[in-house]
Parts: structure tokens; sequence; C-alpha cells
């Protein structure tokens, strides 16, 4: 079995559970586990908003949407037209749903596949792209970034783990347990994969347990 279909068979059952990651609606130990194990998974949608502004009238692509929760804050913040792209249906099936329910489904467009390839001929690009918890579960991600760069006018927004980061442990036995693939990062391999994709400039954001880049293409 691919690293991919690995990857997308455990989203697809997961999506529930890992989309809970942005509720507060749980029992006490799954909020302690949320927030000190996987706080960043929050923190990173905070500072991308942050960075983006203004939203107002722009587009934006995001890869590995998941369930779709960074599209709809797009959205929500008034970006004009919002792509997510996750080859996890379960996670596009949601993504459609909570779209609805906020009443920005006519703003927010969802495919299910694996990006470039669901990427429609001469479409783009956008004002930004995000790919933020993505590339912890990609063997190869430069090919990608290119693709993100050449589709993407003012910022790439990417998210890299750390290698080196007391929760690298835990999580290393937890995804080896699961059978799931999990790719983490050095500082000085981050910039070699935006140099071999083509990021001469890009702002760099030392984070808890991630490196979170911003492409400027």
């Amino acid at each position: 079995m691919s690293v991919e279909q690995k990857v997308r068979d455990h989203f697809h059952a997961d999506a529930v559970r890992f989309d809970a990651i942005y509720e507060e609606d749980k029992n006490p130990i799954e909020r302690f586990i949320d927030h000190v194990l996987r706080g960043v998974v929050r923190r990173r949608l905070d500072v991308t908003l942050e960075k983006m502004q203004p939203l107002q009238g722009k587009t934006v692509l995001d890869v590995g949407c998941g369930s779709g929760r960074f599209c709809l804050a797009y959205a929500e913040q008034g970006a004009s037209h919002v792509l997510g792209v996750d080859f996890a249906p379960a996670m596009i099936e949601l993504a459609n749903q909570y779209a609805k329910k906020l009443g920005v489904q006519d703003r927010c467009e969802f495919r299910v596949g694996a990006f470039p390839e669901t990427m429609k001929p001469n479409e783009g690009p956008y004002d930004y792209s995000s790919a933020c918890g993505f590339f912890d579960y990609i063997e190869n991600p430069v090919g990608i970034i290119r693709d993100m760069k050449r589709l993407t006018r003012t910022g790439a927004f990417m998210s890299f783990p750390k290698e080196n980061e007391w929760r690298v442990p835990l999580r290393r036995m937890r995804f080896k347990k699961l059978g799931v693939p999990l790719f983490l990062y050095t500082e000085e391999r981050v910039k070699q994969i935006l140099k071999d994709a083509g990021f001469e400039r890009y702002d760099w954001i030392n984070m808890d347990r991630d490196y979170l880049v911003i492409g400027r293409p």
C-alpha cells in the first residue's frame, strides 16, 4: 500500500475525531490532550489568518484542507472564493456540511483528490495558498510546493513539523501503532526543500512544534 493510500485511509476513517481538535465540547482529558499535544493545530490557523489580512475579496487555495476549518475561516474573514482539496472523502463531506451550516457554501468549493491532479486546466492563480498540517504525511513535498508557488500570487503558507521536539517520541509511537507514515523536518531540510521548489523569499515563523513558512512567489 502506498504512503498516500495509508494516509488517505487513516484520515477518511478518523475524520470526526481529528476534526474534534477544533471543538471545545469535550471531556477534560481530551481537552488537555488537544491543547497540550495538538494545540499547534489551532495556533497555526490563528497565525495564518492574522498574516493573510485583509482577506476581503481575496481568493485562497487550501491543500490538504481536511474538514475545511481553514477554508471556512477564510470565507468568514471575507475571502471571495476558497478552494479546499483533500484526498479523504469523509473530510470533504464534513467540510461541505460545515460550509452549509455557516452559510458560506457559495464561496467555498471542496474537491476530493490529490493535489495538483484535482486542479483544472488554466485554474488560478490564487491570492494565497495554504498547506498546514499536510507535509507531516507527504514523502516528497518539493513537487507539491512548486505547484503551490505556480498557483499563488502573494503568499503560500506551509507548516512543517519539527524533527527535534519533546513531543516527537510520543507522536512517532502513536503513528507507528496506527500504521500511518509520519515525516518530520529539520530547519536545514525545510530550507533546502523551499530552495528546490523555487522559493527564494519567505517569512519564517518558529512555532512550538512546527516551522510555519510563508513563501513569497
